[in-house]
């Protein structure tokens, strides 16, 4: 017996030894020449000033936070006013980047899925409130009835990624299929069960959005990734906008890196495998490509033209949704997009109404933001992860206050 446990011993700690080897050394020095390398897209000279002095703070960007490259666009009174790019597209061979360089933009996709479902409202297709427990394809009725409404406000009772059975924490960990239909990727998630009734609690859940897609394709007849180009992509000129591994444009995506102490690796799956990521799963949740320019102009399109979303229709999907018990939930979540009334930030004169969504994907950040008291917009992406989301969240608030 004593034997065995030492043996055991002496596995973990090779594997650990080995492991820590192989870590350290999988990692390289990044390029002190981050900030300058610098690729202009939009400048408006209506906002000069506002611009000069963003453009500073840009510079400092990439060495602070440690990213190969940062790119942002912003736009106010529905019109793209400034966007720039800083550091590499692809570091091991030092390209730039540039402003259409296309990013994973992680749960930013939910927002992207909201604005689809607001087009359909509209049409008069989308109900927010019909129960749909039976109705979705290739997916098993749960022991509670739930809603869109609840589906787009975390308020169904679906988990996470994390609380799922191994098949399907395999899957999502993995990233190492392809699944051409929405009905198709359902069955990784087929034995997911519901963590309480809908309506009394909030638990943010990818998997609520992916359902809903499902959803959507239903009342609409159309597969989801064509809907969104029919509704919002094409009628935005969002041309660098797409699902994961639905486009020829993906072998034009940039890059996506770990990094951590001033140095790089590319990203791999569990930190080991480098095979190609497949995000294809979870398009609506967190599986759509994009620019910061394509974005802003989705943003733009929101918070400035009443001819694409009605003002009535804006209001119901910025609301944060109430609980059963008539709380509004813990993350003022609306319908596929956090929304807070009063934003204090000490970069701000005052507060400010945000709707808001990051993303945090494989190897990569988003962050959209609106603020539609001020028709003012603005998307940032960067190729890597930062050790706290708050720390790129910061860098996109003092950016965003150059032009409040």
């Amino acid at each position: 017996m004593k034997r065995i446990v030492v043996s055991i011993l002496v596995l973990v700690v090779g594997i650990s030894l080995v492991w820590w080897t192989y870590d350290f050394f999988s990692y390289s020095n990044l390029p002190e020449t981050l900030s300058e390398n610098i690729n202009e897209g939009v400048f408006d000279q209506n906002y000069a000033d506002q611009i000069q002095k963003a453009r500073e703070h840009l510079k400092t960007i990439p060495n602070k936070l440690e990213v190969p490259s940062f790119s942002v666009a912003v736009g106010s009174k529905g019109k793209i006013i400034w966007s720039e790019a800083i550091g590499f597209h692809n570091v091991e061979n030092e390209i730039p980047v540039t402003t259409e360089s296309i990013y994973r933009i992680g749960s930013t996709s939910k927002s992207v899925t909201s604005t689809l479902a607001a087009k359909l409202y509209e049409k008069g297709i989308f109900d927010l409130d019909l129960e749909i427990t039976d109705q979705i394809e290739n997916y098993p009725a749960k022991n509670w009835p739930f809603t869109p409404r609840q589906l787009m406000s975390h308020t169904a009772g679906f988990p996470h990624y994390g609380d799922l059975k191994p098949h399907g924490l395999y899957s999502v960990s993995c990233n190492c299929e392809y699944y051409p239909t929405v009905t198709e990727a359902l069955s990784i998630f087929n034995d997911a069960d519901l963590l309480f009734e809908p309506g009394t609690d909030f638990e943010y859940s990818s998997l609520d959005m992916i359902l809903l897609s499902a959803h959507l394709e239903d009342i609409a007849n159309q597969d989801f990734l064509s809907l969104l180009d029919e509704e919002v992509f094409a009628p935005l000129n969002m041309s660098n906008s797409f699902g994961d591994h639905s486009d020829p444009k993906q072998a034009e995506a940039i890059k996506f890196y770990e990094t951590k102490n001033g140095k790089y690796r590319p990203w791999k799956t569990w930190g080991i495998f480098p095979h190609d990521i497949d995000l294809s799963y979870k398009g609506a949740g967190g599986g759509i490509m994009s620019t910061p320019t394509d974005l802003v102009r989705m943003g733009n399109a929101i918070v400035s033209d009443s001819s694409f979303l009605r003002e009535e229709t804006k209001a119901i999907f910025f609301e944060p949704q109430t609980l059963n018990n008539g709380e509004v939930n813990e993350q003022l979540y609306a319908l596929g997009w956090r929304s807070y009334k009063e934003y204090e930030n000490e970069k701000f004169d005052e507060t400010v109404w945000i709707v808001h969504h990051g993303g945090v994907s494989k190897g990569s950040m988003n962050l959209l933001v609106l603020f539609p008291d001020e028709e003012l917009v603005i998307n940032a992406s960067i190729n890597t992860r930062t050790e706290e989301f708050s720390y790129f969240w910061e860098e996109v608030m003092q950016l965003a206050s150059f032009f409040l």
